[in-house]
């Protein structure tokens, strides 16, 4: 913002000065009493003056002008926090109310969503399994990895197909071995967060989870819970990043994606 208004002055100074003196040329001592390096008095001497300096005066101006359409796009009324599709990303709030009343949030319009491309991918996942000759199911019971708390078997992978939520909120799955738990089982929120730090150590507030109704959620047959993690501390951010790293060197989808070009989107 400094440099520009100083490119702002500058350009505006030099600008008006060359403008100012081409028209008034009697604001200018007589030639007697100038140097040569001094701006001419008559029409004539102008003319010949600008011709010599027209770069620097077009330099001037072009300086002006860049400046101007600067600010004037900085002015321009921002889209907030969204994708180049337009998908609004899902703030921490917004996340957190959803899950203490996600009835009442969905009615109003609010809640965490997908963006068109993320959806795109898991319809090219639910493909990649068909063709593989297996279900999702069938994928997250081989490949999590399972961790025995209190006699429950569950795992926390990230989610595939992510919501899309603000910066630094990542959206995980908390998967249950459905002989342990029903596909179909409610599992309270405060049983949900001690089983995520089997995981990864987290406080309240770094941690947000809650259960899609039995109708709304897309593997029937395993119970599973939405997890969403902001980490407010290096060590928990560092932690993060190394679970999801072990996870996807196991992933065969994620390395189906690497293979395919693809292997930004899945972390590579």
């Amino acid at each position: 913002a400094a440099l520009g208004f100083a490119i702002l002055q500058y350009g505006a100074a030099g600008a008006v000065t060359t403008l100012y003196l081409h028209f008034h040329p009697q604001v200018l001592p007589p030639p007697s009493l100038r140097s040569d390096a001094m701006q001419p008095t008559t029409w004539r001497e102008a003319n010949v003056w600008l011709a010599k300096n027209m770069p620097a005066v077009l330099g001037s101006l072009m300086a002006l002008l860049l400046t101007l359409l600067i600010l004037a796009y900085r002015a321009l009324p921002s889209d907030g926090d969204k994708d180049s599709d337009g998908t609004e990303r899902t703030s921490w709030a917004t996340i957190c109310a959803f899950a203490k009343d996600q009835a009442g949030e969905a009615r109003a319009g609010r809640g965490p969503r997908m963006t068109p491309t993320v959806e795109m991918r898991h319809r090219r996942y639910s493909e990649w399994c068909a063709a593989r000759g297996h279900t999702e199911f069938e994928l997250v019971s081989a490949t999590a990895i399972w961790s025995n708390v209190g006699g429950v078997r569950v795992a926390l992978e990230p989610n595939i197909a992510p919501y899309h939520c603000e910066t630094g909120v990542s959206h995980w799955l908390l998967w249950y071995e459905p002989a342990d738990v029903a596909g179909g089982a409610a599992v309270d929120a405060t049983t949900l967060v001690a089983h995520v730090r089997a995981f990864v150590e987290v406080r309240d507030e770094e941690c947000c989870c809650f259960q899609s109704p039995p109708e709304r959620r897309r593997v029937p047959q395993m119970a599973h819970a939405h997890v969403f993690l902001r980490p407010r501390t290096e060590r928990t951010a560092a932690a993060i990043a190394q679970l999801r790293a072990a996870r996807r060197l196991r992933s065969p989808w994620a390395e189906a994606e690497r293979l395919s070009g693809r292997g930004e989107e899945v972390g590579f």
